[in-house]
């Protein structure tokens, strides 16, 4: 019961102020110095843990909210600078596939000086580095200048990144160092605790498990990124067959992958020397696409260690061993590291003398080379990235491959469908050249017909012509002597004259032999122009005049013009034109006969206009224009081709326009073009030089 009351007064004491203050000041007073001292020196160790704690555990929540390495190191430096109140405070991790270089992956800049991050740190060589790897606990350095062992070099970056103290401890996971934690102090020298290494060495546990997490996502991911990129080019090899395409996304994807300064493709040509047919660079490194210059020293013995699948790793091109010239090669490119992986096709018979060694122990040719260069400093090639660029040239080797058979099946289509094309066409001249024949024969015999009536009817006309001079000699004889009987005998002749009406016979003859003249001349104007049309007296090319062409072969139609169709000519003075007067005396036929069945349908008034011009130096124009339906825009390109018509079955053959297109074009060197809009009626333009030059005339 005491004990309670006890406890209880001791609480109400405590939960009033003023009693609370004086308790407490009595009993400090009754603490001794030493125990005074000894409680501080408590406080402020529970202090120290608790922020220890609070650091610990705002990394621990870093690790846990992500996996990017450089967030974690960068959170981790700037909470050991703030807490610290350091200069600057970096996270140097182990560079891949090395244990002798550390690169600099975070970093906490407390003022303005110089940045240490991103930078290469080699551990040999630098004495403190090897005494921060080599022991567990931290290295502490008041004055940085002064550690023993530090070479001229190492002082001079010690001066350049402005280092007047340090601390340092390296981050173990399973007893293997994979990174290593420093202080920095560049504004004085600084005296470190036992409390800040105890800090730093705690943070170091930390970090590096989180370092040794964050390396093996990175390798999940990347992985993860190489096996997705294998599957984009091999959907692309299956999607396409532009290589281009193909092996630009292959470039591009290898470069963003590997994170190094360029890649490209290389193909070999002639005698080992190429271009490069496909590039993907970083800024400010420059291009070499197309012709980057020859490399002396590459010999076809290298060639016989690619084709067989040899991959070059090159770290170091100025310690590598190369030989001089070929250093002074990619120095001149700027490269100081390269991965070469050759490019190896399947042997074609269609290239068997292409730039590959034609030794057959190989199974295939050397196309090219896929290389990767890294250009602003030297690079330890991963095993994982060689064997990466390693799977990727075997699926460009595929792409390659695929798209020289498809281009060689394009050739064969290509040849195959030309000789399609040209046998088509010959075929087709053989018809049209068949069918001009026939229609030259038709047109020949109709010549021929023509000239042979000519020459009977003008055979006939000419002894009826002959005959009318003597015929109206005689009458004139007879009327002198009917007038001498009339002066003899007055009444008998007067009732002769009168029975048999010899009064009108005399009034009415001389007109008679008039128009017998007139008819006569009519027929020898005939025949002249049927000779003229046939023109067989004219079968070599010789100067005539198209106007009377024109003529005649209105004169041949006169049984096709209608009283509804009139003719307008508007013949111009033209010189004599040398061509074939037969032939183009045909083309004023059929362009004529053309234009009057386009108008033939229609029950309006029509009219044909032609027209005869000098219209430019050497060259005369002949112009047929009629009112008819027109010709639609869709079939004026075809009109002269052979055997298109658009007249009924059995009505037309198709030939008449072609045959104009031959004997004006192809026979005589001019021109001929159709202008022509539907309801309103058609032009033919025909052009001819005065001296033919298709025969030299």
């Amino acid at each position: 019961m005491s004990l309670k009351i006890h406890q209880k007064n001791k609480n109400s004491r405590r939960s009033n102020p003023r009693f609370s203050e004086a308790e407490n000041w009595r009993q400090e007073e009754c603490l001794s110095l030493p125990e005074m001292d000894q409680q501080k020196a408590l406080i402020v160790q529970m202090q120290r843990q608790v922020q220890l704690s609070n650091l610990l555990n705002q990394i621990n929540n870093e690790i846990r909210s992500t996996l990017d390495i450089e967030q974690i190191l960068t959170s981790a430096c700037r909470l050991l600078g703030q807490g610290l109140n350091c200069s600057r405070s970096s996270i140097l991790v182990k560079e891949p596939n090395t244990e002798e270089i550390l690169v600099t992956r975070g970093e906490y800049n407390g003022g303005n000086y110089p940045m240490q991050l991103g930078m290469k740190v080699p551990i040999i060589g630098n004495p403190h580095l090897e005494a921060v790897v080599s022991q567990q606990e931290s290295l502490a350095v008041t004055k940085f200048i002064d550690f023993p062992g530090l070479n001229a070099q190492s002082k001079k970056i010690v001066e350049a990144l402005e280092i007047k103290s340090m601390l340092a401890v390296a981050t173990r996971y399973q007893g293997e160092v994979n990174g290593v934690i420093g202080l920095h102090q560049c504004d004085r020298e600084r005296e470190w605790t036992d409390w800040e290494r105890q800090l730093v060495e705690g943070v170091a546990s930390q970090l590096a498990i989180a370092i040794n997490q964050a390396k093996l996502y990175s390798q999940t991911r990347r992985l993860a990124e190489q096996e997705s990129l294998l599957r984009l080019i091999g959907n692309q090899i299956r999607s396409t067959l532009d290589l281009n395409t193909i092996l630009q996304t292959a470039v591009r994807e290898v470069r963003q992958l590997l994170q190094c300064d360029r890649v490209i493709i290389y193909q070999f040509q002639d005698n080992w020397q190429g271009k490069v047919v496909v590039e993907d660079m970083s800024v400010p490194w420059p291009s070499i696409l197309g012709d980057m210059g020859a490399d002396k020293c590459f010999k076809g013995d290298y060639a016989d260690f690619y084709q067989q699948g040899r991959v070059r790793a090159i770290n170091d091109v100025f310690n590598a061993g190369l030989e001089p010239c070929h250093v002074d090669f990619l120095d001149s490119l700027q490269v100081k590291a390269n991965l070469i992986v050759p490019i190896v096709t399947s042997r074609t018979e269609e290239n068997p003398h292409s730039a590959v060694n034609q030794n057959h122990q190989f199974p295939g040719r050397l196309w090219g080379l896929l290389i990767a260069h890294e250009c602003g400093d030297t690079r330890n090639w991963e095993q994982q990235e060689t064997k990466l660029l390693s799977q990727i040239a075997d699926q460009m080797a595929i792409a390659i491959q695929q798209a020289e058979l498809y281009s060689q099946v394009q050739d064969a289509a290509v040849k195959s469908q030309a000789q399609t094309q040209e046998l088509q066409a010959t075929l087709q001249e053989l018809r049209s050249t068949q069918q001009q024949l026939i229609q030259s024969e038709k047109m020949s015999g109709l010549g021929q017909m023509v000239a042979g009536i000519a020459h009977e009817i003008n055979n006939a006309n000419n002894f009826i012509h002959a005959n009318l001079f003597h015929t109206q000699e005689y009458v004139k004889t007879l009327t002198e002597a009917i007038d001498l009987c009339r002066k003899v005998c007055p009444g008998t002749i007067d009732k002769i004259t009168e029975e048999l009406e010899l009064d009108y016979i005399r009034e009415d003859f001389p007109p008679l032999l008039h128009s017998m003249r007139e008819g006569s001349d009519r027929i020898r104007s005939i025949v002249t122009t049927l000779r003229s049309f046939s023109r067989l007296d004219h079968s070599e090319f010789k100067a005539v005049d198209l106007n009377e062409g024109l003529e005649s072969s209105l004169f041949m139609l006169q049984n096709k013009l209608k009283s509804n169709i009139k003719i307008e000519k508007q013949y111009g003075i033209l010189p004599l034109v040398k061509c074939h007067a037969g032939q183009i005396n045909q083309v004023f036929y059929n362009l004529i006969d053309n234009a009057l069945d386009a108008m033939k349908s229609s029950a309006k008034s029509g009219q044909l206009t032609i027209r005869t011009i000098v219209s430019e130096p050497g060259w005369v124009t002949i112009s047929i224009r009629d009112t008819g339906t027109g010709i639609p825009d869709k079939i004026q390109d075809k009109i002269f081709d052979p055997f298109f018509t658009t007249k009924p079955v059995g009505s037309g053959t198709g030939l008449g326009l072609s045959v104009c297109y031959q004997v004006i074009v192809q026979a005589h060197g001019g021109r001929i073009q159709c202008i022509s809009k539907v309801g309103e009626g058609t032009e033919l333009i025909v052009e001819l030089p005065l001296t033919n030059q298709k025969v030299g005339a």
